[in-house]
């Protein structure tokens, strides 16, 4: 979408920068607010008042005509965004399966992204700019209505089961481990994914086909997210974050090498489909093993921060070395990540604890 508002208002590169960096902002915002929140105030006005806030901001970004209305109203739709997303991610957090709930979200996540994107497209094309950016408000309008239908008793007072000292404290090193591995998974992914496009110009190929390429491999990613939802707890959580691991590492050399067409969607889809899984895991072992809900309420903490660290750890690696060393080397938080869980995973087992299985 942020090529839309910058077409229509002629902004400049930097202004472009800045822009997403504030939407960004407004996202971390809203994720600390989300944190703070949800303990204390009842879900359904929470999610229904972020959707709002979103709908509202994305109406009138249609109309915007100045850079500090734009930038304002991005901030808003970021920290709305992101409050509503955090506590869909608590609701889910509550399935007595939440490696099956969380990848059942990515999955419809994706689906709907596609949906929208080339909802947005034939918009732009049939009623022009207006109309385009408001079925962002319309989407966000669709999660107000949905958010009217929770019951209001929802709300973050989890109660925490009996256990033993021992069984609490080994519960809490999982749910400590899957917050950890989220940002490491995320750091890893963030840290090349910006620099994928210039990587394809830079095999050979041409812009327009990395742009078809981004769309296909975005559209296929969505069978990672399925593989959690078919799967459940069933797959031996801790193996499939291995699985996970592996296929970053598979796509990020994909990626480095693709010098065809059909290469780089391989490689957009083999990354996109192992960030859903490995969001579906980490959060899933995140909120198992985290009784009072503090963890889980943390994630997307976690995730804003691996978004905006990723990058800025690629870009001091290329003040002195070349883009490669960034491809060599973001790998190895996930790998870190991996060792952390294989350790929580090996540990001994206490009664009533539930770790990576």
């Amino acid at each position: 979408m942020a090529g839309l508002y910058t077409d229509q208002l002629k902004l400049g590169l930097d202004d472009v920068g800045w822009v997403f960096a504030i939407e960004q902002s407004g996202s971390i915002v809203g994720a600390l607010l989300g944190f703070w929140l949800t303990p204390r105030v009842s879900w359904r006005p929470l999610i229904v008042g972020a959707a709002f806030l979103a709908a509202v901001a994305n109406a009138f970004t249609a109309n915007v005509d100045g850079f500090a209305a734009l930038a304002a109203l991005r901030f808003a739709s970021g920290l709305g965004m992101m409050v509503a997303t955090l506590v869909s991610a608590c609701l889910l957090a509550r399935s007595p399966n939440p490696d099956r709930a969380f990848g059942a979200g990515l999955t419809l996540n994706c689906l709907l992204n596609a949906v929208f994107v080339w909802l947005m497209a034939k918009l732009l094309a049939e009623s022009g700019y207006a109309a385009a950016i408001l079925s962002a408000a319309g989407l966000f309008g669709l999660i107000l209505v949905l958010g009217l239908a929770l019951s209001g008793d929802l709300r973050g007072d989890f109660e925490a089961p009996p256990a033993t000292p021992e069984s609490g404290a080994v519960r809490l090193a999982a749910a400590r481990t899957g917050l950890a591995g989220l940002v490491l998974f995320g750091l890893a992914i963030n840290m090349i994914w910006v620099f994928l496009e210039r990587v394809g110009l830079s095999n050979g190929l041409q812009a327009g086909d990395l742009g078809n390429a981004f769309a296909l491999g975005l559209l296929a990613g969505t069978a990672g997210s399925a593989i959690p939802f078919v799967v459940g707890d069933s797959g031996n959580r801790a193996r499939m974050i291995a699985i996970t691991t592996a296929g970053l590492v598979a796509g990020i050399a994909l990626a480095w090498w693709a010098t065809d067409y059909w290469t780089f969607v391989a490689a957009v889809a083999i990354l996109a489909s192992v960030w859903n899984m490995g969001l579906a895991y980490y959060m899933a072992m995140t909120a198992e093993n985290d009784p009072t809900g503090r963890y889980t309420r943390a994630i997307y903490i976690a995730v804003v921060a691996a978004q905006a660290a990723g990058p800025a750890i690629a870009a001091s690696l290329l003040e002195f070395s070349h883009i490669g060393t960034v491809f060599a080397i973001s790998p190895l938080p996930a790998i870190f990540a991996l060792l952390l869980v294989a350790a929580v995973a090996g540990a001994p087992r206490v009664e009533g604890s539930s770790l990576a299985r």
